[in-house]
């Protein structure tokens, strides 16, 4: 079963975007290989729902972690192994001598390129075996236990056959034509499939490497997925991946208290902590490092949010109509009895506040007696938070302080349990001189 979300709540959490400074994809930046670029995209549109595969991958995901080890190869080399792999020819011996003899004449009589840039491909291959041979015997060290290990022992088992022996010899002698056309034969069409699971490897471990050391460098923490629990999230020292020296906090959501309350003026940080908590969520269903010292929790069936709904204009539906309507999205998802998280920064905001107060209590409310799921929810109506308090004994309340210096308010960004009771938007307005400036006479 798949980890189910939609383009909405991928859009509110910005993950995807490779080609986006501030996505969390971007982060992952600096694979050497097509392969491992395709299985990236693979990833991150489809999380895990199993915790058996979530700790596997995350076990590889801490080795490298652990180990800065440089991928043995650049992309040029790469580029050029799989354009040689890739254009290989299953067709007989003697069809490929005839091919490359005249491949050799062409380049003799016109200076044709083609034979070139088959040998090019050749001696690259060569070469990245000869690295990945050292490669894989470094990584047999200490692999002992991993998941990778069984991979890695067939990879050495592999390039140790006495077919590669002599080939994988470091020689500084060229080789002749019919040498080159043994290795081919031998490259390209006895062990060519073999030798593409073994590229297939080396595609994995790019990847594998990339996420170790963002892991290390960013110094973000490995989840662990449970089966069951009494805790369905609990994270330490969670901050957003792509702030700089973010302040970090603590939560827990559980079976008992699924309802995490959040309340905070504008500009104290409810936003991006509950794009944090989504990231975090997300990314540990992929197996990948998350921004945290600290996380379980309890595989999901899925993620939405309703973060930054946007009003459609073509289809005529207001702001507030277009969060009506992802509401129900969600309440329809939410009523099948899956076990989802739910995030829904500032409900009905679109509307007055009178309705928005009895939408924003009547909709906690019913999804208060869904215990199944785990739901974050923010707003500026803290009555509604005052009156949950009196009726719903599974939520979680707590707010991001503001600090007045002076006139001026300051953000700690760190959570406070409890309510909070900051109303700032007039000493904004105020400091601002919004009202000043219209009443001037120019």
């Amino acid at each position: 079963m798949s980890f189910e979300t939609d383009k909405q709540t991928l859009d509110d959490l910005n993950i995807l975007g490779k080609y986006s400074s501030n996505s969390v994809y971007s982060l992952f930046g600096g694979l050497v290989t097509r392969g491992a670029e395709r299985l990236m995209d693979q990833m991150f549109a489809h999380p895990l729902t199993d915790a058996d595969e979530i700790n596997r991958r995350t076990a590889i995901f801490r080795y490298f972690k652990t180990h800065a080890l440089e991928f043995p190869g650049d992309s040029e080399e790469l580029e050029e192994i799989d354009q040689y792999i890739g254009n290989a020819d299953r067709t007989s011996w003697f069809v490929n001598l005839l091919l490359l003899c005249k491949m050799k004449s062409l380049e003799l009589i016109s200076k044709d390129e083609h034979f070139g840039i088959w040998r090019a491909g050749m001696e690259a291959t060569i070469h990245f075996l000869r690295e990945s041979k050292a490669f894989l015997e470094r990584v047999n060290e200490d692999i002992a236990g991993n998941p990778l290990e069984e991979r890695v022992k067939w990879g050495l088992d592999l390039l140790n056959n006495k077919a590669f022996a002599r080939l994988l010899e470091d020689t500084t002698q060229p080789l002749s034509f019919g040498q080159m056309f043994s290795v081919d034969r031998l490259l390209r069409s006895v062990w060519l499939k073999p030798l593409q699971e073994l590229l297939g490897l080396f595609c994995e471990i790019d990847l594998y490497i990339v996420v170790g050391r963002v892991a290390r460098e960013y110094d973000f923490c490995f989840a662990e997925a449970m089966k069951e629990g009494e805790v369905s999230i609990e994270i330490k020292g969670l901050h957003h991946p792509c702030i700089r020296k973010a302040v970090a906090n603590d939560l827990s959501i559980t079976r008992q208290k699924n309802i995490f309350f959040l309340t905070g003026a504008n500009m104290a940080g409810k936003s991006t902590l509950m794009k944090s908590f989504g990231i975090a969520v997300y990314m540990a269903h992929m197996g990948f490092p998350v921004a945290a010292r600290e996380m379980r929790f309890t595989v999901q069936d899925g993620m939405y949010t309703s973060i930054n709904v946007p009003d459609n204009i073509n289809m005529g539906y207001s702001h507030f109509y277009a969060e009506v309507l992802r509401v129900k999205k969600v309440a329809i998802e939410v009523s099948l009895s899956k076990r989802l998280v739910v995030i829904f920064d500032e409900l009905f905001k679109g509307t007055n506040v009178k309705d928005a107060y009895d939408a924003t209590y009547a909709v906690t409310s019913a999804l208060a007696k869904r215990h199944a799921c785990s739901f974050m929810i923010s707003t500026h109506i803290i009555e509604v938070g005052h009156e949950l308090g009196k009726n719903c004994d599974n939520a979680t309340f707590a707010y991001l302080p503001t600090v007045m210096n002076g006139s001026v308010p300051t953000y700690t960004y760190k959570l406070e349990p409890g309510i909070t009771n900051d109303k700032h938007g007039m000493i904004i307005i105020n400091n601002e001189r919004i009202v000043e400036l219209i009443r001037e006479v120019k």
